[in-house]
C-alpha cells in the first residue's frame, strides 16, 4: 500500500518536471522571439540598403548621362562659335541669314537638351565658375572684379559648365 507521503512526493516530482518542461518551453519561446526580432531587423537593414543602392544607381546614371551629353555638346560648340564669327564678319545678305537660321536652329536644339547660355552683362560680378577672365581692363566707373566687357557667351548643362563665358575683368 502506498503511503500518503509517497504520493505527495510523486506529485511534487511531477510538478517539478512540469515546471522544468515549462521553463524549457518558455526559454525556447523567448529565443524564437529574439530570432524573429533579429530577422526583422536584418530584413529592414537589407531593404534600406537596397533603397540606397537604387538611389545611388539613379544618381550615377543621371551623372553619366550628363557627362556624356556635355562631351557631345563640347564638340559642337566650336562650330557654333565659328558660325557666330562668320555672321559678325560677313555683310548683310542671304548667306548671313542662312547662317543665322542654322545657328538659331542649332542653339534651339541644344536648349531642348537642357543647355543654357551663360550671358553675363557688363557690371556683373565676376564668377570664376561661370566666367573666364581673358584680360583685365581699367574701368573707373565700376568696382574691381566686375565684368568690364563680354567677349563671348558661355554654355552650361545643369550644374556642368561646358564653356565659360569669356570676359574682361575690371581692375
Amino acid at each position: 500500500m502506498m503511503t500518503e507521503s509517497n504520493t505527495s512526493e510523486e506529485h511534487i516530482n511531477q510538478a517539478d518536471e512540469v515546471i522544468e518542461e515549462l521553463e524549457v518551453q518558455l526559454s525556447e519561446v523567448d529565443q524564437l522571439k529574439q530570432d524573429l526580432l533579429e530577422s526583422n531587423d536584418a530584413k529592414l537593414r537589407a531593404l534600406a540598403d537596397f533603397k540606397n543602392f537604387q538611389k545611388r544607381s539613379l544618381e550615377n546614371e543621371n551623372r553619366a548621362t550628363s557627362v556624356g551629353m556635355a562631351r557631345v555638346i563640347r564638340s559642337i560648340l566650336p562650330a557654333v562659335e565659328q558660325i557666330n564669327m562668320a555672321i559678325e564678319h560677313a555683310g548683310d545678305d542671304a548667306v548671313v541669314q542662312g547662317f543665322q537660321m542654322a545657328r538659331d536652329a542649332l542653339l534651339q536644339g541644344l536648349a531642348e537638351c537642357g543647355v543654357e547660355t551663360i550671358e553675363p552683362t557688363v557690371g556683373d560680378a565676376f564668377d570664376p565658375q561661370m566666367h573666364e577672365a581673358m584680360m583685365q581692363q581699367d574701368a573707373e566707373d565700376m568696382d574691381t572684379e566686375h565684368i568690364a566687357m563680354v567677349m563671348q557667351n558661355g554654355f552650361r548643362l545643369g550644374d556642368i559648365v561646358i564653356s565659360p563665358a569669356k570676359v574682361a575683368v575690371s581692375n
